[in-house]
């Protein structure tokens, strides 16, 4: 997708750098023939070592004088659904914290462009039709599992919007949908489904029962986290596009319980095994959206899912005494 060529590079801090996303743009720009050393050593990776977001002070110092010119905003207080029902409070007020000072230390330093990432779960558990689309976002309320993180990322949309009206910014909000791939976060607890239940197979593929939660009917949309990371250098470096909220996925959707079947015939485990645990939360039933806008836009050549489950899952095993679990 990265097929021009850069024309210049600028001076770019990417939040959240060592997480899945970050590490996949790592990867694309390391492995870029368009890109020579010089250019990718103008890439700035930030994780929690570096700078607590959640500290105005520490931030405002931290990007003092550092002369970043494009930012990549992908750092967040995220998880899967059992942690955002346990932690609504918490995952609200961290990300408000998280957006709100890096967006002033943007404004501060002269930072007038760049990629803020929001999610698909930030819209309504009851829009008015499906798909849904870009302008639908505060249509209505979120559904109620994670209504703390949904909010905090609906209001990073506005607060790029207000800059990008008062100030002539820049500043794109990207929409994933569910997200997986190399770089994940495989815990067994806290992480989104594909790495959580990938994971828990793993551990148990010698057991005599395979559980998975919920009932398996909800509708969901999935991205391989690569081929975000090309969509997020795209737009970040093609000045034709015009700033908007752009919402990223294929249009393929499939119910949980065709993922966990896929997962099962990649891990080569017996569904026979399988064992659902109907007490456990589905959350939203279907929150399908669309890419109309997208391709519009540009060109997208998407993963293959069942490619990138196996791409995924060889990787785990290849690096499992590494991986963030």
């Amino acid at each position: 997708m990265l097929n021009f060529i850069l024309l210049y590079i600028m001076k770019i801090v990417v939040t959240g750098g060592s997480g899945m996303v970050g590490n996949n743009i790592k990867d694309i720009i390391n492995s870029n023939k368009y890109l020579t050393n010089s250019d990718v050593e103008n890439f700035h990776f930030l994780s929690s070592k570096d700078v607590d977001l959640t500290n105005r002070e520490d931030v405002l110092n931290f990007f003092k004088d550092k002369k970043y010119d494009y930012i990549i905003h992908l750092a967040a207080n995220v998880g899967g659904l059992y942690k955002n029902m346990a932690g609504n409070i918490e995952m609200f007020s961290s990300n408000i914290k998280i957006n709100e000072n890096v967006l002033e230390a943007c404004h501060l330093n002269g930072i007038k462009r760049g990629i803020f990432c929001l999610s698909s779960c930030i819209y309504p558990a009851n829009p008015s039709k499906f798909p849904m689309d870009e302008t639908m976002i505060h249509e209505s309320p979120p559904h109620s599992s994670n209504e703390g993180y949904a909010y905090a990322k609906r209001m990073l949309e506005l607060q790029c919007r207000q800059y990008n009206k008062s100030y002539g910014y820049a500043f794109y909000c990207v929409v994933p949908v569910n997200l997986y791939g190399k770089y994940d976060y495989f815990n067994l607890k806290n992480g989104h489904f594909i790495p959580m239940i990938m994971h828990r197979f793993h551990l148990s593929r010698n057991y005599d029962v395979l559980t998975a939660y919920g009932s398996g009917k909800p509708l969901r949309q999935f991205l391989y986290a690569r081929d975000f990371a090309e969509i997020i250098l795209y737009i970040l470096f093609n000045e034709k596009i015009p700033v908007q909220t752009i919402i990223c996925c294929d249009n393929n959707e499939y119910e949980i319980k065709d993922i966990v079947h896929k997962l099962l015939d990649i891990m080569e485990l017996s569904k026979e095994k399988l064992s659902w645990l109907t007490e456990y939360s589905d959350g939203c039933m279907k929150k399908t959206v669309t890419n109309k806008k997208l391709l519009s836009l540009m060109g997208v050549k998407f993963t293959d899912l069942d490619e990138g489950l196996k791409e995924t899952y060889e990787w785990f095993k290849e690096n499992y005494n590494t991986i963030r679990k």
